[in-house]
């Protein structure tokens, strides 16, 4: 205001019509300026008014954060670090049930975890959807159609005691031989499940049942 004070104040001092006008328009523009001026830092304080942040945490902000414009939008990256947990979660069709294994990767972001970990399936051939994200845990699920790996038969072949993994009705694999054991000496009962192939559906089950054909 005080501007467009001293502006009229000089406008009807001896001057002519030519001047008026001239200084009117002058006057005029340094207005338009000046509104112009208060509105850009009108938006400036709204925009980081929205943003939530004060004095104290704008350092902290500006380490975790990047800040990208597109379009007028504000976008967030975070850079900050945290000990992530990998999960994954093979879910057998054939079985209904699921084998869960897990790992860490200290002090790194979620973005790079995502990107490691795309690359490496890639690799493997493995086929992973991602089922839930935190900041700190990712959990990858797929489903199998096969039995999972604590389905095995134990069966008597050409004299010798060998274990399958049982992936499906048709598909097996040798995974080891019971060696030690002397057939002859095992008891009736152990020796015909053999002879036809036992079924057995534990890791734990099986380790008790080869220490049974040994004992």
């Amino acid at each position: 205001m005080y501007i467009i004070y001293k502006c009229v104040k000089h406008i009807y001092i001896g001057d002519s019509m030519i001047d008026i006008k001239e200084k009117i328009l002058y006057c005029l523009a340094l207005v338009v300026l000046l509104f112009i001026g208060i509105g850009v830092g009108y938006i400036k304080t709204v925009s980081l008014d929205s943003l939530n942040i004060d004095n104290t945490s704008a350092i902290e902000f500006a380490d975790n954060y990047d800040l990208v414009t597109d379009k007028g939008l504000l976008i967030t990256a975070s850079t900050k670090t945290y000990d992530i947990t990998v999960v994954y979660e093979d879910n057998y069709t054939v079985c209904n049930e699921s084998v869960v294994t897990s790992k860490v990767e200290y002090g790194t972001t979620m973005d790079k975890v995502k990107e490691e970990e795309k690359s490496y399936q890639e690799e493997k051939g493995l086929i992973y959807d991602i089922k839930s994200e935190t900041e700190d845990k990712i959990v990858y699920s797929r489903n199998i159609n096969e039995n999972c790996p604590n389905h095995f038969k134990v069966i008597l072949e050409d004299n010798k005691i060998n274990v399958y993994s049982i992936q499906g009705e048709n598909k097996s694999t040798l995974v080891m031989t019971v060696k030690d054991v002397n057939i002859n000496n095992l008891r009736k009962e152990l020796k015909e499940m053999i002879e036809k192939g036992t079924y057995i559906n534990s890791k734990e089950e099986l380790n008790r049942f080869i220490e049974d054909l040994e004992s």
